[in-house]
This record gives C-alpha cells, structure tokens and sequence, in this order.
C-alpha cells in the first residue's frame, strides 16, 4: 500500500508515491518522470500521456491538452475564448454552460466535460503507479493556488470519476514549501526564517512567502499570474518566425494546426538552448506547402522581444511581499521552481530585485509531487511521518449575506489569509426557513470576468419550540482541507427552564451543656457504633422531678424541600441544501460508469492491439529467418509454399484484416505457427544437440573416473557395477543415436533430440550420484578397560569373575577325588 501525491500539469504531469523507503518519482513505461498531459480520440481507441503525443501532430483536432486552464470555467469565459483562439480541437458549450470538447470517437462525434478529461490523465497516472507495484488507494492532488471554487469543486470531481480516493487538494505552491521544509535540518526553533517560492510552470506564475521553523511550515501570503508562463515565452518565439516564414516563404503557419504545432515544438527547443547559449537555430522539414523551413535566433533579439512578458514577472513577486508585511532583505532564501527558471532574463531579474541569487535546492520539476505525496502520508493513518504541522492560508475572503427583516446582511466570515482549515458558528433566530449565500468579498484577486458567487445553503424546515415564536439556530461554516466552503451542520438550539429540589441541608444540633459535649464525645470516641445513641441521650431533654417527661415541641422541625429553577439545552439537527458548483452524486455516479466502460474499450482494444502486433511481427520474423538461419531446416517446396501462406496473410491482414477482434488474430497466430514451429524447433534441435551431447558424456566419463578413486573403495562391488553399467549404458545409446543422426538431413524430422540427451543425463545422474555419495563405513569403537581405582573411598561390591579367571583357576586348582 502507497500513498500518492500527483502533480496535474498543464503541459505534464508527475506521479510520487511515499513508502517505507521514502518518496519515490515513478516513471512511466518510457522511463521518465513526467508524463504528457494529453489524451488523443482515434476511430477505434483513446490513448493518453505518452501514447497521444503523436496524436498532436497526426490528430490534432481530436487531441486534447492544456486542460487546467479549462476546467471548472464557463464556456463565455473571455479568457476561455482567448485560450482557444490557440487551441486546434473544439469546444462548444454544455447544457449548463460549462465547456465540451466536441471529438470523433468510435467513428461518431463524442462529448466530454472537462473533468471527464481530467479523469482520464489521473487514470493513466494511475496505471503507471499499478505497474510499478503500487496501487493507489489514497492519494493528494495538487492545484494552483489561485484555483476557485468552481475550479476545486471540478478537481474532486475528476478525482472520484477516476476512482480515487482524494485525501486534500493542496496548493502547488504550498507542496512545493512542504517539500522543501521537511527535510531542512538547520531550521530554527524560536523566530522563523522567512522564504519565498518563485513557480513559474508553463501557463502561470505562483509566488508563495513562507515562514519555517523547526516542526512547522505556516503560509503568510500568495500571489500569481494566471497568464503567465513558459508558454509565453514560446508564443514569443513562435509569433517571431511566424512572421519570418511568411516573408520568406510566403506561407502562413497558423492557417494549419499541424504546422503550428510543429513550430511550437521547435520554438520550445531553441528556448532551451537559449539557457546556455548565444544563439540557436530552428529548423522544420516540410513544415507545409513542402517547404523546409529553417531560421536563426539570438538571445540578445529574444530577450528584447520578451520584454514586455518578463515586465510582468516581478508584479506577483511584490504583491506576495506587501501581502506579507515583509521587504526584500527580510527574505532569508528565494527558491525557484518550474521549467522556465532556467531562462537566464528570468534569474536576472530575480538576482537584482532580491539582492542575491536565488536558489535551486529543489527539482523543478519534481517537488510539486512530492510534497502531495508527503503530505498524503501525513493524512493517511497507515503511515508514521515526522512531526510536521502545515499551515496554509486561503488566498480569498469569504462572506456571507442573509435576509433579515426584509434587508440584506452580509459579513465577511474568512478573511483573506484565513487558516486552512477553519470553521465558524453563525447564529440566527428565524421562525422559517431561511437561505445563507457564500461569495467571495471585494478585496479578493478574482478574475472581473468570474462569478463570485461561491454557492447557496437552504436551512431548514424546523420545529419552533414550545410557545416561543422564533427559533435560535446555530449553522456550522467550514473552510476545509480542499479550500472550499461548506455547511458542516445546522442545529435549532432549545433552552428548556425546569425546577429541581435542591438538596435537603443536615439538620442542626442542639445545644447542650459543655460537659455534656465533651461526654458525649469522649463516649464516641470509646464505644464507637453506640456514639449515636449517646448523643441522643443527652440531646433529649431531661424529665421534670416527680413527673412524665413533656411533650418536646418541634424545635427544630423539618425543613421543606426547596426547589431550584434550572436550564437545560436541546439541539436538534436541521436539514440543509447546498447548491454549490459540486456534482451531485447521480451525476458523478453516471460519469464514472462511463469512465469504467471507456476504460474497459481501451483494455479490449489494447490486447486486440497486441494480438495484431503479434501476428505482424511473427510474419515478417519468420519470412527473414527462412531466407537466412532456417534456410537449412525446410524443404525448397515447403519453403516456398510457407513463404506462399506468409505473403497471403500479410495482404489480410492490411486488407481485409485490418479491423478484426483479438480472436481473429489469435486463431490466424496459432494457424501460421503449425507450420512455422516444426521448423524453428529442428533448427533450435541442430543447435542445441552438440553441447547437450558433450555434457553427457562429460558426466558419463566423469563417474567412470571416479570408480577407480581412493574415495569409493569403500564401494561394494554391486554398486559399481550399477554405476558403470549405467553410464556405458548412457554412452553407448548416445553413440548409437548420433550414427542415426547422421544419415538424417537437416530438413528432415530429427532421430536425435537434445531434449532427449538432456533427459538421459539426468537419469545418469540421478542414478550415480547417490550411489558415488555413499560415506565410508566408521571405524571400530575399541573396547577400553576401565580401571578401577583402589584407592577410593567408595564401597565396592564383589564383582563376579571373568571367564579367562575362571579359566586359569581351574587350571591350577586340581579335581577332587
């Protein structure tokens, strides 16, 4: 089990999983760590990450990236608008507004939401961790930032269609400071040490002041630019030769997608040897019209054409410092991350703004994963990980508005900055049902083409209590670990008054005499239980002389019971209704069948992909072979009749085999192989059989040897018998199997297979080696004599005689007459 963290990026994407070990980067079947964010639509299959790439080029209207800067946002969007002026595939407008990318697929157009496609990639990150050998079973996604609530909402979304488990959606930003901090070792224990984190990723720029101390990561403030990135800087590469290929080719690129992707691809190659060197060329083969295209580029002319973008960069930068309260010489370190860090302007303006070079302690391209994955270890219960706390901040301000008698109250709830998570209590008295609306407060940096609103919560019906004619209620606001705002609980709040009987107080003692007192306690103290009895006796008043005792009145009559008034509180629960930008639970249920039988169809087309592959490579292998190394092994008529049936099968199977199911190219595999088999196995036979033949004779002659070493003297005969005769056995049948060989051609069926030979050597093994085992038998135990000591203390009894005693007495004692 492996908690995962997943970086979704624009351009690519990065799969942490953290175990045992540590956190690891997976790599995907091409064996790197980033993976493409792009999914592909053909007439017959879809195809994501690595496996659509080639699509951009070859199938660019149905072929989908850049999707972050999509999701969650409104087909009339301006900025949706301007982003798909760039974009090759279509998009068009759903039933709610929300974005639809229009494809062909399975032969026939398709729609699919933005989070449809989110899944996909998320699902695709997803096998490559299964190949790995982890599967994921929790994982943290990570967002911009800048990310709202519509946004967050179409992340989890996509999450769930995907069939994972999101533990948080964690800010990229905040990752990448989670990744950096927790392995810091010098940190301090007392006032923190200020950092700033610089992403500039490929369509936008987070800048992230951090505080850090040891144990503790707190978030002070964020800024960004959400138009602004490495892919402006190739826009600028990109618009420059645009304009120089068509003066001097007369041609216009951005009149055909392939073209302009092919551009962009170069455009995105010459800024990155523009890092390193002086000047870099660009050259297309046939970027269309079959021209060659080919240009050259300084970095001096790129730079001052990239002005106005680098303009922009210290915008962000300064906003995250005021938002902080902090100057420039305040920052202890500014970390960079991000491809397009390496861009020498960039680090130029950063080194003269800060006072000093900015660090790369971290992998640009790899912290954003590790920190989720860092940090889902953290929220998972099956993992231990150094004590560590998170504080991250919300980069908005939330308010809420209600009516109230007939005005409209609104205040502003979380502040920008708020801790992440918060919750607060709101408190109404209403005598019905009522309605609170969330939306972000007028200091937010929200885009003045996006909708505030953040959602609506309908509270209620509820019960008033008894004889009151408003009801006090309490509504739980939540902002939770994905940065979205929800309604925990409602809960009507009932005071009930109630009266109680106090309890009752010890009556007082009476008064007695001091002696008395003092008798009545020493006879406490000396009778123990009769103690009460005592005291009673000398608590009752005495008889009159020459009388009855009167009637005591009650001195001290009982007290009545007093009764105390008491409040006691009731909480009901309140029903409620969110109407958020979140799924509802059909919806999201439909949309991930859909996911599992897209998936399934891949599957299927997949292993049909295979089978097809199979049979394409099994033909052309074994057509080269039969012309070269299997050319000795086939007959000239059978050759020409298989080479016949070879060619036959490839016309299938670019004609009418094109399209077939598995079965059908599995069944025509096994056909062709009948014939092709008998032929791969002679030759496999005529190159095996000379080593399998020395190694049995190489045993054979081995035991033989042995049978005349001092080591199996011990041997009884019959046993030596069994293992020479085994072995001249084994020699002899070999001799005899190699003579028939011999007289077999090539071409023909074998006389003598090595599998043969390999199998009787492991007869002869298996006869000889227990026997040529067999230890020598162990020596004599020689039978010592123990002597007796006279000496001893020890009584000893008679001990009858020995035989030789026995003997010798009746040798020297003569027989009585």
């Amino acid at each position: 089990m492996a908690c995962c963290g997943i970086d979704l990026g624009d351009a690519t994407s990065c799969i942490a999983v953290a175990r045992k070990g540590g956190v690891d980067v997976l790599l995907n079947k091409e064996s790197k760590r980033e993976t493409p964010s792009v999914i592909t639509f053909t007439h017959k299959q879809r195809m994501m990450g690595t496996d659509a790439v080639g699509g951009m080029s070859t199938n660019p209207r149905n072929t989908i990236n850049q999707l972050k800067r999509l999701l969650g946002k409104k087909f009339s969007d301006p900025h949706v608008q301007e982003d798909l002026q760039h974009f090759p595939y279509k998009v068009e407008a759903g039933p709610n507004g929300e974005c639809m990318f229009n494809v062909q697929y399975m032969d026939k157009s398709s729609l699919f939401t933005a989070e449809q496609l989110i899944a996909m990639l998320l699902v695709d990150l997803k096998l490559i961790a299964e190949a790995e050998g982890c599967p994921v079973t929790e994982c943290v996604l990570s967002v911009p930032v800048y990310y709202t609530e519509p946004e967050r909402h179409a992340m989890l979304a996509a999450a769930q269609i995907a069939g994972l488990n999101c533990l948080r959606l964690l800010n990229e930003t905040t990752a990448t400071a989670l990744s950096y901090g927790i392995y810091k070792t010098d940190l301090p224990e007392g006032d923190p040490v200020n950092v700033v984190f610089v992403d500039i990723g490929f369509s936008s720029t987070q800048v992230c002041v951090v505080a850090l101390k040891k144990g503790q990561l707190q978030v002070l403030s964020n800024a960004w630019d959400r138009d602004l990135g490495g892919r402006n800087l190739d826009n600028v590469l990109f618009d420059h030769f645009v304009n120089e290929f068509n003066q001097r080719y007369k041609i216009d690129v951005r009149s055909q997608p392939r073209a302009c992707h092919r551009l962009r691809m170069g455009c995105e190659k010459m800024k990155k040897v523009l890092t390193t060197n002086s000047e870099a060329p660009i050259n297309v083969e046939c970027i269309m019209n079959d021209v060659d295209a080919s240009g050259l580029i300084t970095r001096e002319v790129f730079e001052e054409a990239a002005t106005p973008v680098l303009d922009r960069l210290l915008s962000p930068i300064k906003q995250a410092l005021a938002d902080a309260g902090l100057e420039a010489s305040q920052v202890s370190s500014v970390e960079v991350v991000g491809g397009s860090t390496r861009v020498p302007s960039v680090l130029r303006q950063l080194t003269d703004f800060f006072g000093r070079e900015p660090s790369r302690t971290l992998n640009a391209k790899e912290t954003v994963s590790r920190g989720c994955a860092l940090q889902c270890a953290m929220l998972s219960p099956t993992f231990r990980v150094r004590d560590f706390q998170v504080l991250d901040s919300f980069p908005y301000g939330v308010q809420f508005s209600w009516d109230k008698d007939g005005q409209q109250v609104t205040s502003t709830v979380f502040e920008r900055g708020s801790l992440v998570p918060s919750a607060k209590m709101l408190t109404f008295y209403r005598s019905q049902p009522f309605t609170i609306k969330a939306e972000y407060t007028p200091d937010s940096n929200i885009p003045s083409t996006a909708d505030r609103s953040i959602g609506s919560f309908d509270v209620g019906p509820f019960q008033l209590p008894a004889g009151a004619d408003k009801a006090k209620l309490k509504v739980k606001v939540m902002l939770n670990l994905n940065g979205v705002v929800v309604v925990e609980h409602a809960q009507v709040i009932e005071e009930e008054e109630y009266e109680e009987e106090a309890a009752a107080a010890a009556p007082a003692a009476a008064d007695q005499p001091m002696e008395d007192a003092d008798a009545a306690k020493a006879a406490g103290a000396e009778g123990g239980a009769a103690a009460p009895e005592a005291a009673d006796a000398a608590a009752a008043p005495a008889p009159a002389a020459g009388g009855d005792a009167p009637m005591a009145e009650d001195a001290v009559g009982a007290a009545e019971p007093q009764k105390v008034l008491k409040k006691r509180v009731k909480k009901h629960s309140v029903p409620f209704v969110s109407h958020t930008a979140a799924l509802s639970a059909d919806q999201l249920q439909k949309l991930y069948e859909v996911e599992v039988e897209l998936a399934l169809q891949a599957r299927i087309q997949g292993e049909t992909n295979d089978a097809k592959n199979a049979l394409e490579a099994y033909i052309y292998g074994l057509r080269n072979r039969l012309s070269d190394a299997l050319a000795p092994h086939i007959r000239e008529e059978a050759k020409a009749a298989l080479l016949e049936k070879l060619e036959a099968l490839e016309n299938w199977l670019y004609e009418e085999g094109e399209d077939e199911v598995k079965s059908v190219y599995t069944a025509k595999l096994a056909d062709v192989r009948q014939l092709g088999d008998p032929v791969e196995a002679r030759a496999a036979n005529v190159a095996a059989l000379p080593a399998a033949a020395a190694s049995l004779r190489r045993a054979c002659q081995s035991y033989l040897a042995a049978l005349g070493e001092s080591r199996t003297a011990h041997l009884e005969e019959a046993d030596k018998d069994a293992v020479a005769g085994e072995c001249q056995a084994a020699l002899d049948w070999l001799n005899e199997k190699e003579g028939l060989q011999k007289k077999v051609a090539k071409y023909d069926d074998p006389m003598l297979l090595a599998a043969d030979v390999e199998k009787k050597e492991g007869t002869v093994r298996r006869v000889c080696e227990p026997i040529l085992s067999k230890p020598p038998p162990a020596p004599k135990k020689e039978e010592a004599a123990a002597a007796e000591d006279m000496d001893t203390d020890a009584e000893v009894g008679p001990q009858p005689p020995t035989e030789e005693e026995e003997q010798q007495a009746r040798q020297e004692t003569p027989m009585e007459a």
